[in-house]
């Protein structure tokens, strides 16, 4: 009995550390991104996002893919921006730049796929 109470307990620890995106994601082309290295401050430039939603209803989350390219490098990234507010039709914002956020080492970055969680 105490064998199967352990078991029970284990696979509800692994169920609880194995959590999944439960967002109903939708990739889309409605969602302006702009990413680019910032002006240098202190003499450290930053990745700086704009997002601008071009859909009929307001979005929760949007993630994004993009590609930093470091000399013949290119690593693929995927962030994920929660706006403040729920974004309205036509709402345009810069991402903020979290405390502590390392500086932008690559050369450029480019945006790929965008999906949407409303």
């Amino acid at each position: 009995m105490k064998r199967i109470v352990v078991l029970l307990f284990v696979s509800l620890l692994l169920a609880t550390c194995n959590k999944t995106d439960s967002d109903n994601w939708v990739e889309t082309r409605e969602i302006t991104i702009t990413a680019y290295k910032s002006d240098p401050e202190n003499g450290k430039q930053y990745l700086d996002v704009i997002y601008e939603n071009g859909t009929q209803g307001n979005v929760r989350k949007i993630k994004v893919e993009l590609f930093e390219r470091t000399g013949s490098k290119v690593d693929t990234v995927v962030k994920t921006i929660e706006p403040t507010e729920v974004l309205k039709p036509k709402d345009r914002h810069l991402v903020k730049r979290p405390i502590g956020e390392a500086p932008a080492t690559f050369d450029e970055v480019t945006v790929g796929k965008v999906w949407i969680a409303k």
